[in-house]
């Protein structure tokens, strides 16, 4: 199965279609949100973000449960605390 459009970057065929129908390629809209401060990190997500540093430290996997982009966010930004105070 031979596939021409990449989910990161448009391909050159895929741009040379549009550009017959006369279309622009289609854009993935970044939202920029403001950081979270450190005392509005949810605890039991700051748990986990320490956690997954104390492994990484460790050398060990870490298995990360399913969540939802606003509580992995939390997680992202305790991990960037971390590495703030190492």
């Amino acid at each position: 199965m031979n596939i021409g459009l990449s989910i990161v970057t448009p391909t050159a065929l895929y741009v040379k279609q549009l550009a017959a129908k006369k279309e622009a390629p289609k854009k993935q809209v970044r939202i920029k949100r403001k950081d979270i401060a450190a005392n509005e990190v949810d605890p039991e997500l700051c748990e986990l973000g320490l956690y997954i540093a104390s492994c990484r430290n460790n050398g060990e996997g870490v298995r990360v449960p399913a969540m939802c982009a606003s509580e992995w966010g939390h997680v992202l930004r305790t991990l960037e605390l971390k590495r703030a105070f190492v």
